[in-house]
């Protein structure tokens, strides 16, 4: 039996449709969500405003689904960002997402936030980095390349201090294109004369923060491949723990702390 992420849909008169994906990317001060048809982008908001997702991503998605036509029981997944990324922000978008697919039965894809910026720039031939802002110095950092219609990831995710990931570019002798909110950060750890190189670029703005699109084009094909969850059992990729769960530590040991507000 296929799974639905399987299936070759087909309505009363015997046509087949198309896939439909929800994107959701909170992961971020970036608020985004984007629906995805396998033959194009449908609609995509993205709203750049720091402290508004709490109060926006419901009626952002809403506002999508309505002025596309598009009904929640249509959709064939769910894909969200499930990190590396603000605590908060993930827990914001996971907590909609689950919600949804709760209450209307829709699979849901969990996709690596890295993952999903190295789909902003598809096909491309340098080498991607995705560095997300892990503050305190450090990024979330993963090197890709796009062998033909495959991402290819040669770093384990990691978070690193900013320096040693420049150094570490510098040192692949590659051209690389920088993503994400930490892609400043690293140029500005760059040594001058690679800067003046145009060997390592940070990526044009459009490209270097999340795109809701993205995580649905990366959450498509882990749908086609059956790669699913449900509400109960997706989780977040945290890669560390929130400064908040880092306190309770130092104080009172190891053990279950408090509601971190990170």
């Amino acid at each position: 039996m296929h799974s639905k992420g399987e299936k070759i849909r087909k309505n009363f008169a015997g046509v087949e449709e198309v896939m439909k994906v929800l994107g959701i990317d909170t992961s971020s001060e970036v608020a985004t969500a984007a629906l995805l048809a396998e033959e194009k982008l449908v609609a995509e908001y993205i709203l750049n405003h720091r402290h508004t997702h709490l109060e926006k991503l419901v009626s952002m998605i809403d506002r999508l689904l309505s002025d596309s036509d598009t009904k929640l029981e249509e959709l064939d997944a769910i894909a969200v960002a499930v990190g590396p990324g603000s605590f908060t922000g993930i827990r914001i978008g996971m907590a909609c997402a689950q919600g949804l697919s709760h209450v209307h039965g829709i699979p849901l894809v969990g996709v690596n936030t890295l993952d999903a910026l190295a789909h902003n720039l598809m096909h491309c031939g340098d080498f991607l980095c995705a560095a997300v802002d892990a503050q305190r110095g450090e990024v979330y950092a993963c090197l890709y390349r796009w062998e033909g219609p495959e991402l290819m990831r040669f770093w384990d995710y990691e978070v690193i201090k900013v320096g040693e990931l420049a150094k570490r570019l510098t040192d692949l002798n590659e051209n690389a294109v920088l993503l994400g909110d930490g892609a400043v950060l690293v140029e500005s750890a760059l040594p001058e004369e690679v800067k003046s190189s145009g060997k390592i670029v940070v990526a044009k703005r459009p490209f270097t923060m999340p795109r809701a699109s993205s995580v649905a084009e990366a959450g498509l094909k882990d749908l086609k491949e059956g790669r699913t969850f449900n509400c109960f059992n997706i989780r977040p990729f945290y890669m560390r723990k929130s400064h908040a769960e880092e306190k309770w530590e130092e104080r009172y040991g190891k053990g279950k702390p408090g509601k971190s507000d990170h």
